[in-house]
């Protein structure tokens, strides 16, 4: 497909318009760009329903729509291994200038040297020719959305995911990573097991063949294809010693509940709702220094701006930047027991030293600031000023985290029976 590329050009130099990055720094009001969950809810539904989940209505993209209107043409491309944004754009049949207008519109929200295989790019182009929307949609199902018209806008849009949950069981023979793989159950399972247990008993050296593990998880779907990580949500292993059941916090939820043999054997509020365990408390090698540290505390995975909360009432003691740690926040819980958050993107403005908050306040932002390799909750537990494993430590769940054992029981047995049901349809 040609697309008519010199004539758009000249169309938006003569309305004033270039998409150079001058413009963007001279020009502000002539192009907008919103970071909202309200520019998707402004869309009509029918963006939301074509085959590749990328292309909108012509109404979409921003443009004052005539009668009759002409129907888009559409251009897709899933990212390959070494494929540059103009590349891809050349290949669309764009020539050079205009390429570079679209890649510099999409560059203002995004990093185009961190295109990756997997991402998708979409253009919409009306039948005479004229371009309408330029969109990348990343892996996690988000997009940068690029309108050209009267009115040019780049916006971040949220993914438009749906959630579906999953079950499988499976037998262990050699080792639970194959045991899942051999399943059809996402490996990356395993080490969140070992994570969750890891101040409970050691996972591996527990598994001698024979054990029976059910699970039960969340994936996240654009259309027909899966999007991000599946997020783990229920666990049973019939373990030689018993039963042991695992209940992960979901999107509304800070707290882990493990059990074994319908008796309360553990409980930890998080510090963000939803987030997996992605390191644990004790000797570790450094991901950036290349040697086996301290790790002092646990992180949790978490995107880049997720609200960070205290797990626990207490007093700010210190908020700012500390070496390696980044922008921290430091809570004083009485007693000797602190904690702290670090790795922050951005602080509460409204706190201060010497303040007191109550559970479940937010603290900051998460972030990847300080000693870190990708975006981050870095959480501690101190005593006396010596780090405790927050897994472990019982100090914080006094009487404003309680977990009735009746609560932790219908949540289990809720758990169960859905459990139950998705694997008997799944049979």
């Amino acid at each position: 497909m040609l697309i008519r590329l010199r004539y758009w050009t000249a169309m938006l130099v003569a309305g004033g318009v270039a998409f150079g990055v001058s413009q963007y720094r001279d020009a502000p009001t002539a192009l907008s760009t919103a970071v909202s969950d309200s520019a998707e809810e402004e869309m009509p539904r029918s963006a939301t329903t074509a085959d590749d989940g990328l292309a909108p209505s012509v109404a979409d993209a921003g443009d004052k729509v005539s009668t009759p209107v002409d129907e888009p043409v559409t251009w897709t491309q899933v990212v390959g291994a070494g494929d540059s944004l103009s590349g891809l754009l050349a290949a669309a049949g764009l020539d050079t200038e205009t390429s570079r207008d679209v890649v510099q519109a999409i560059g203002s929200e995004f990093d185009v040297r961190h295109l990756k295989p997997g991402q998708r790019l979409a253009l919409n182009v009306s039948s005479d020719g004229l371009p309408k929307t330029a969109t990348l949609e990343k892996e996690d199902g988000s997009r940068i959305r690029a309108t050209f018209g009267e009115d040019p806008t780049v916006q971040i849009l949220p993914p438009q995911l749906v959630s579906v949950r999953r079950a499988g069981e499976a037998t262990v023979s050699s080792s639970i990573f194959a045991a899942l793989d051999g399943a059809g159950i996402p490996t990356r399972f395993a080490t969140d097991l070992e994570l969750v247990l890891a101040e409970t008993f050691d996972l591996r050296t527990r598994l001698g063949g024979g054990e029976h593990i059910r699970l039960m998880w969340r994936e996240y779907r654009s259309g027909d294809r899966v999007v991000g990580d599946p997020t783990i949500d229920f666990a049973q292993l019939d373990l030689a010693d018993g039963r042991y059941e695992i209940l992960w916090p979901d999107d509304t939820s800070r707290r882990t509940t493990i059990m074994k043999d319908g008796v309360l054997l553990q409980t930890f509020d998080q510090p963000i709702r939803g987030a997996r365990l992605s390191s644990a408390f004790g000797m570790r090698m450094h991901p950036i220094l290349g040697t086996v540290r301290m790790h002092s505390g646990i992180d949790f995975a978490a995107p880049q701006g997720a609200i960070v909360a205290a797990t626990q009432q207490g007093k700010v003691a210190y908020m700012g930047k500390r070496s390696g740690y980044g922008t921290v926040v430091e809570l004083d819980h009485g007693n000797g027991v602190h904690t702290l958050y670090a790795h922050l993107s951005a602080l509460n403005e409204g706190l201060r030293v010497g303040q007191r908050v109550e559970t479940g306040t937010e603290l900051g932002r998460a972030g990847s600031t300080g000693r870190s390799t990708a975006p981050h909750l870095h959480y501690e537990i101190r005593v006396n000023d010596k780090p405790v494993s927050p897994l472990a430590d019982t100090r914080l769940r006094g009487s404003g985290n309680p977990t009735p054992l009746t609560e932790s029981l219908v949540l289990v047995g809720d758990m169960q029976s859905e459990l139950d049901r998705l694997l008997t349809s799944n049979g």
